[in-house]
């Protein structure tokens, strides 16, 4: 799903906090995540002219980066992609 050595933000909240500084490379949104909250990333993504991907679930995102509680979206920072 994605590089261990990415920095990323958990959630729509810091993502979009994030897009508003110009962070964000990169969204990827859970598929089981509520369409309502898939369609409003969309959204946000296209206007921001970020690439974005519905894939994994909130589950896998979960434990791949650690976090305790499932996520529907991560923002994938620039400067991890900098790094690659």
């Amino acid at each position: 799903m994605a590089n261990d050595s990415l920095k990323v933000v958990i959630g729509k909240r810091q993502i979009v906090r994030e897009l508003k500084n110009d962070n964000i490379a990169e969204i990827k949104i859970a598929a089981n995540a509520e369409q309502a909250y898939i369609h409003s990333l969309i959204e946000i993504a296209k206007q921001n002219e970020v690439k974005y991907s519905i894939c994994g679930s909130m589950e896998e995102f979960a434990s791949h980066f650690g976090i305790d509680v499932p996520s529907g979206a991560i923002g994938i920072l620039k400067e991890s992609l900098a790094k690659i």
